[in-house]
């Protein structure tokens, strides 16, 4: 009977050795995982900003005075320098390369490539936004950080709202009120979806939104001048 007795204890003992150790692993493990924001944040903003090559889709709306316009949807692609557009601007169609610090426009009437020599105007803020979207994620400060959780899917991401104290100046020019909307990847801590809400600085009432992917963080890209 003693023995029997002793055997169960034993039992019990293991079973609740087995629970502690399993408890302290998961508390463990979700101290390891858990998210602080103010660190997660600008760490994912700065490997987003700091990669040499991506692919990405974006588009840029205005509210106006209650109504919505499209100001530009495109695609495109950057490698080391070189970048590829192809979309709607203003109203255009467009298919630029700038490749060798020459420019190549497609003519949406001929369909023939128009060179020039010289991009530099697509280097300044005012085109950064359709031609190096991440740039829109440079910042002074970030206040008003707060983790929404993660949203599953093909890849997993961290959301998070922010106001940025923006420093792109196609943005701050006419824009305020910036609120900064991002998705992490879990993985490899780079943003792959950013969404951009402003108001006007002189008419408030108006609305500016900015829908941005991104893809392809590193990988090789090959872009060369368009075969005529």
């Amino acid at each position: 009977m003693l023995a029997k007795f002793k055997a169960h204890w034993k039992k019990i003992l293991i079973m609740l050795l087995v629970s502690i150790l399993g408890g302290t692993g998961f508390g463990y493990y979700k101290w390891v995982t858990r998210v602080i924001p103010e660190e997660l944040l600008p760490e994912a903003i700065n490997k987003t900003i700091n990669v040499d090559s991506y692919r990405y889709q974006v588009a840029l709306k205005l509210n106006v005075n209650g109504q919505e316009r499209l100001l530009s949807h495109v695609k495109g692609e950057r490698s080391k320098g070189r970048f590829h557009i192809q979309g709607e601007v203003a109203a255009q169609e467009v298919d630029v390369y700038y490749v060798n610090n020459k420019v190549f426009m497609k003519d949406s009437v001929s369909g023939r490539w128009m060179i020039n020599h010289g991009g530099e105007i697509f280097e300044r803020d005012l085109f950064m936004i359709e031609v190096n979207p991440k740039e829109s994620l440079g910042y002074l400060q970030l206040d008003n950080i707060v983790y929404l959780g993660i949203e599953k899917g093909h890849r997993s991401a961290y959301v998070m709202e922010y106001n940025p104290v923006v420093t792109n100046k196609m943005l701050t020019t006419y824009w305020e009120d910036f609120k900064y909307k991002v998705w992490i990847d879990k993985k490899s801590k780079r943003i792959i979806k950013l969404e951009i809400n402003a108001h006007h600085k002189d008419n408030p009432e108006n609305t500016f939104y900015m829908l941005l992917g991104m893809y392809d963080f590193g990988k090789r890209i090959k872009i060369e001048e368009p075969a005529n």
